[in-house]
């Protein structure tokens, strides 16, 4: 230990190396990262395409619904407007 120029004892701390260390610390936090980003990318991917699939099925009921819908509609506006003609 050395002492400072206020009397206290100070201690030394070795600065060889740490550079080196951190680089290699920040290259190993860096390599995780992008591991993380790869496999959040490919779990978006996924939902994207489950998303697609829903979206598709959703719009196929909805044509089949309308398609009914509007088939039963007419028909009744064809029923009730034969049963007014036929009454005349």
């Amino acid at each position: 230990m050395r002492e400072s120029s206020s009397g206290r004892a100070r201690d030394t701390v070795p600065v060889e190396g740490a550079y080196e260390q951190i680089d290699k610390r920040l290259e190993s936090v860096e390599h995780r990262m992008e591991n993380g980003f790869a496999e959040l990318r490919t779990r978006v991917g996924h939902v994207d395409h489950r998303i697609d699939g829903l979206e598709q099925r959703l719009s196929q009921k909805i044509d089949t619904t309308c398609r009914w819908v509007i088939g039963v509609v007419l028909i009744n506006w064809i029923t009730v407007m034969l049963a007014i003609f036929n009454k005349h």
